[in-house]
């Protein structure tokens, strides 16, 4: 019996096996190049500050409060400076505080008040006076102005709660969704 030596189809198997390994190789190097771009920054987290300003005419006292409130939780915010305490500020002076990095999915609501109606002048109890809070999430920023007095022991007025939600991409940007102003809403909506 005699075996034949058959080489001329060797050749053009070895090309076809050659061409479908390099284009598996470019289709894959495609979707991993496509995937990259596509992919949400899901991992980095972006700081978050507050910058409380006195816009009124003379000091006075100041609180605000923030609380995290992703997948319906309400509690204040355990990586920055949550608030919940008076400072006094003079006209023109400001006040920044760390909320530390949030990751992007978070929800989380700013409430602040010009006053305290429990102790001081009028001034310092917010009757004529006003702030201006900058909330600084990555990139962008949102102010809002809050006028006084602030009283925490009635339907609030001089109060303002606002909700923000930081959002994928766009540099961990956020936007604010929701804001409620000088209701009963807000002193319930908030320990």
């Amino acid at each position: 019996m005699q075996i034949f030596n058959e080489n001329k189809g060797q050749g053009s198997t070895e090309y076809l096996l050659l061409f479908g390994a390099i284009l598996f190789i470019a289709i894959a190097a495609i979707l991993l190049y496509a995937s990259y771009f596509d992919m949400p920054n899901n991992g980095t987290p972006v700081k978050v500050t507050l910058t409380i300003t006195n816009i009124g005419p003379n000091p006075s006292t100041f609180i605000y409060e923030a609380n995290n409130t992703t997948g319906g939780r309400n509690e204040w915010i355990k990586s920055g400076t949550p608030g919940n305490q008076f400072f006094t500020l003079a006209s023109g002076n400001n006040r920044t505080f760390n909320l530390g990095e949030m990751l992007p999915g978070t929800s989380f609501t700013i409430e602040g008040g010009v006053g305290n109606p429990a102790s001081g002048s009028s001034q310092h109890k917010g009757i004529g006076q006003s702030g201006r809070w900058t909330l600084t999430i990555g990139n962008q920023t949102f102010s809002w102005v809050i006028n006084g007095p602030y009283d925490y022991r009635k339907t609030p007025s001089g109060s303002v709660l606002r909700s923000f939600y930081i959002q994928q991409g766009s540099g961990g940007g956020g936007s604010p969704y929701n804001t409620t102003s000088d209701i009963r809403e807000v002193r319930t909506n908030v320990s």
